[in-house]
């Protein structure tokens, strides 16, 4: 049996232009029901995974499941600084709709409005709260290992945590929506986002070059990466087209498995939410 955990996103599209590189795979576990059987979910709202008050995640479990079942965990948007998990409902609403047979997690993490949060804070609650995830897969019946998904920073995190050198043990799919991917761009560095990428970094551009390239997901890809599916918006005013460009010919320069979709009248803010998720859980069905 394959697993997997998303950390996702919100919205999509109108018309777009797509490339998949993705063959099929052979497994003998699949998260969705052919029968469209009804999946019952046990809730568990508002579980700490630490000490600080942000330090949350609800928890959807499938009933009566007979076989451990993967995970999916999403990440909201808010430039690092604002935002709240439960602005991504509707994503929890429709996995549930569509009787995934997964795990849902829908997570906060520290903000950087807080003293002392930057980016490796916020990449250390994702790890905490897998960590807790991975410890407590017997009692819950799930598979210790994820799909993460977000959108926007909540994309970007989760690429950038997926593709540390240290978690590729336990993540085995990622996706977002709109991520910021290369921290050094000009084109990205623009008014209220160059304002939220000082904060999330915690030091300013200049001087600092190295820090906003650790912080970058573009320069984190490694061969061993796992499988990415990726959303851009041709009309996005905040994550420019050009990020998406970047991180598709990443990928495919190391021969990564990945689903990459471009929207060219596409804004940031997403619309079309159960084409997105779809595509998702279908990817996400490949891999895990």
């Amino acid at each position: 049996m394959k697993t997997f955990l998303i950390l996702c996103s919100l919205f999509l599209f109108a018309s777009c232009n797509t490339i998949d590189i993705v063959p099929l795979i052979n497994k003998d576990y699949s998260i969705t029901d052919a029968e469209s059987t009804k999946v019952d979910y046990e809730e568990k709202k508002n579980v700490s995974y630490g000490d600080n008050e942000l330090q949350k995640y609800d928890l959807y479990l499938p009933k009566n499941q007979t076989d451990k079942v993967p995970v999916i965990v999403m990440f909201h948007g808010g430039g690092w600084s604002e935002g709240d998990k439960g602005f991504i409902n509707p994503m929890v609403d429709y996995f549930r709709q569509k009787n995934v047979k997964c795990a849902i997690v829908n997570a906060n993490y520290r903000l950087t409005f807080q003293k002392g949060i930057t980016y490796r804070e916020q990449l250390a609650d994702i790890g905490l709260l897998l960590k807790k995830l991975q410890n407590e897969a017997k009692s819950l019946n799930i598979t210790p290992k994820f799909f993460l998904m977000g959108i926007s920073s909540g994309a970007h995190l989760a690429l950038l945590y997926a593709y540390s050198s240290d978690s590729n043990k336990l993540v085995e799919v990622v996706g977002g929506i709109a991520a910021p991917i290369d921290l050094t761009s000009t084109s990205l560095r623009k008014d209220r986002m160059n304002t939220d990428i000082i904060k999330l970094i915690g030091k300013p551009f200049e001087g600092n070059i190295e820090e906003y390239r650790n912080a970058s997901p573009y320069f984190q890809i490694k061969r061993a990466s796992p499988p990415t599916i990726l959303f851009y918006g041709g009309s996005d005013n905040l994550v420019p087209a050009n990020q998406g460009t970047l991180i598709h010919g990443k990928l495919t320069e190391l021969d990564i498995n990945q689903e990459y979709y471009f929207y060219p009248e596409q804004s940031h803010d997403w619309s079309k939410l159960s084409e997105t998720l779809d595509k998702m859980i279908v990817f996400a069905d490949k891999y895990l």
